[in-house]
């Protein structure tokens, strides 16, 4: 198979690329956000406001003019066991926190010996990196079977995210979500909804780019009332923070990707969620309650409407944070998935010794800690 290999930078380049991205996209059964051209859009866009000096490249490869996959990377410098290193990154967020990310393939190329090829042709072209870092990969993500199909390459895996495994909580036809959760958990929803009775409480939910943009003002207000505002890591304390918000509103809302979620007590926003929604697949991206109302569990009692109100519709099939933090744990994820963190570093003698050296320093590392 003869193949083509074109750069495409920043937004412009994505804007070129965008239609065959989205027929690959397509042909995907198991896509997620992170596999839509919309998503990089955003990113660009974000960089480019914010962070020009590190924007986005998107690697195409062709076979007779169809698009067999797109590498997004990042040319950053990442600290990996105290090694600085040139890293080609994945992206992931805006801020770039440890949650999933994939490459964009089929899976025919990912089980083959195609990102093995890919590399080593990458190795001979560009000096520009020390490693390819393929942070937040899941386990039946299009890196980690192409990765599986490289026996020849040097690389290392650890555990990524910030728990090492991702939950998913189905909700579709059939799933009955809410048999799966503790009788002391469904006890605690019915005492919350029964301290609310006496008062007025909306849900309110937004889907295309007009009504986002209006609802948009609360969520901020709402995730900025507590101790994100207090430690000044919300969206509102983090200009590029809101630029990406904003950038995901203008190209997801329009294919109707995009979703804020509100609970309201007496008009009063309490609660909210801001979510990317791709094959059915609903990402929570930003949670914020007011911490006032902190008894009633506002973000529980909200996702409980999201979960009651898209899966019995048959519009969700799974609801996950692509991370697992604890207070997800109360919904009892019947889906459990390992996330991991790889690097991948030129195939060569030099890359080769660099690899050596990186995972004596992290074993290093893992003693101290210990």
């Amino acid at each position: 198979m003869q193949i083509k290999v074109n750069l495409y930078q920043g937004k412009s380049g994505l804007l070129r690329l965008a239609s065959s991205w989205r027929s690959l996209t397509d042909r995907l059964e198991n896509r997620r956000h992170f596999h839509c051209v919309e998503w990089y859009i955003a990113l660009a866009e974000t960089f480019e406001a914010h962070s020009p000096a590190s924007n986005l490249v998107c690697i195409g490869v062709f076979a007779a003019n169809e698009l067999l996959a797109v590498f997004p990377f990042r040319l950053i410098l990442i600290d990996v066991a105290g090694i600085e290193l040139h890293a080609l990154q994945l992206p992931s967020e805006a801020l770039e926190v440890g949650t999933a990310r994939d490459f964009i393939m089929t899976p025919a190329l990912a089980n083959s010996d195609f990102f093995q090829n890919f590399v080593h042709i990458l190795g001979q072209n560009d000096a520009s990196w020390d490693v390819i870092s393929l942070r937040g990969i899941l386990d039946d993500s299009y890196a980690a079977l192409a990765l599986k199909s490289s026996p020849n390459l040097p690389f290392m895996k650890t555990p990524g995210g910030a728990w090492g495994k991702v939950d998913f909580v189905s909700c579709g036809d059939g799933d009955n979500p809410f048999d799966r959760l503790s009788k002391g958990f469904r006890q605690n929803l019915r005492t919350a909804h029964n301290k609310l009775k006496s008062m007025k409480v909306d849900f309110v939910s937004a889907r295309n780019p007009d009504d986002l943009l209006k609802l948009y003002p609360d969520l901020l207000k709402v995730e900025s009332s507590g101790w994100k505002g207090a430690q000044g890591t919300s969206v509102s304390n983090q200009p590029i923070a809101d630029s990406f918000l904003r950038n995901l509103i203008s190209n997801f809302g329009p294919v109707g990707g995009c979703e804020i979620h509100m609970m309201k007590v007496e008009t009063q926003p309490i609660a909210a969620l801001f979510c990317i929604v791709v094959n059915n697949i609903c990402y929570i991206l930003k949670t914020g309650y007011d911490e006032a109302f902190e008894k009633i569990s506002p973000s529980h009692l909200l996702l409980e409407y999201l979960i009651q109100e898209r899966g019995t519709t048959g519009t969700l099939k799974t609801v996950t944070p692509y991370n697992a933090p604890p207070w997800f744990n109360a919904w009892k994820p019947n889906v459990v998935m390992g996330i991991h963190d790889a690097y991948v570093f030129r195939p060569s003698r030099q890359g080769i010794e660099l690899a050596r050296r990186v995972g004596a320093a992290f074993k290093s590392v893992a003693a101290v800690q210990k």
